[in-house]
């Protein structure tokens, strides 16, 4: 499943000071906002399929990453003008 993300907030739920989730909310086009809570395991296995997107980059030759990194830096202007406000009941009333 494919999602067009227009901007992108996080939250971190503790109970006693421990791990329980990231809150992570996304803005995608028309804005409508979505919610997903990412356990321990969830949030490694993210971070694992990013990790192999960041290799990727590394096999660009020169003019390809330097095209990379401009659209890159557009996306990234774009998007922090797009961050969803996550609220303290949405972590509060987390459904995890």
């Amino acid at each position: 499943m494919a999602i067009s993300i227009k901007g992108v907030n996080t939250g971190v739920i503790r109970k006693s000071n421990n791990f329980i989730a990231l809150a992570l909310k996304i803005k995608e086009p028309r804005n409508k906002e979505s919610l997903f809570f990412m356990s321990a395991m969830e949030l490694r296995d993210l971070l694992i399929a990013l990790e192999s997107r960041l290799h990727q980059k590394h096999k660009l030759d020169a003019a390809a990453r330097l095209q990379y990194e401009q659209a890159r830096d557009k996306v990234i202007k774009k998007m922090a003008e797009n961050i969803p406000e996550i609220l303290v009941d949405e972590l509060k009333n987390a459904d995890i």
